[in-house]
């Protein structure tokens, strides 16, 4: 799988103070520019795209290298620890993973909210 095409139109997105800007891969949290590696970018981009909601890990692998093998879900799982390290003061919203689901960026929901919608967040 490919990664997901943007949107007509879409050039940058803004999750909380965290900024994405597609047409020159730059990345911004709170206004100051965050480094990534071409992978990272790319991540961020499936779960910008994404944003609320949960990616399956095969979807994930499929879009980043093409093959959704043990050694790919490896590959993931220290990205996206390079990621959230990069990305700690984003705001509201944070990569979060679903055991035996996949990833997401997610804001927290408030505290009446965590029983309702259907985002995969299990308690």
């Amino acid at each position: 799988m490919a990664l997901q095409a943007l949107p007509a139109g879409t050039e940058d997105i803004q999750l909380g103070n965290l900024v994405v800007n597609f047409a020159d891969y730059g990345v911004s949290v709170g206004g100051e520019a965050v480094e990534l590696a071409r992978h990272e970018f790319e991540l961020l981009q499936v779960l910008c795209l994404q944003a609320g909601r949960i990616v399956g890990f095969d979807v994930v692998c499929g879009a980043l290298w093409g093959s959704t093998g043990p050694k790919e879900r490896r590959r993931l799982n220290v990205m996206v620890f390079r990621l959230r390290a990069k990305l700690a003061s984003s705001g509201p919203y944070k990569v979060e993973m679903v055991r035996g689901r996949g990833y997401g960026l997610i804001a927290p929901r408030p505290l009446g909210e965590a029983s309702r919608g259907s985002e995969g967040r299990s308690s």
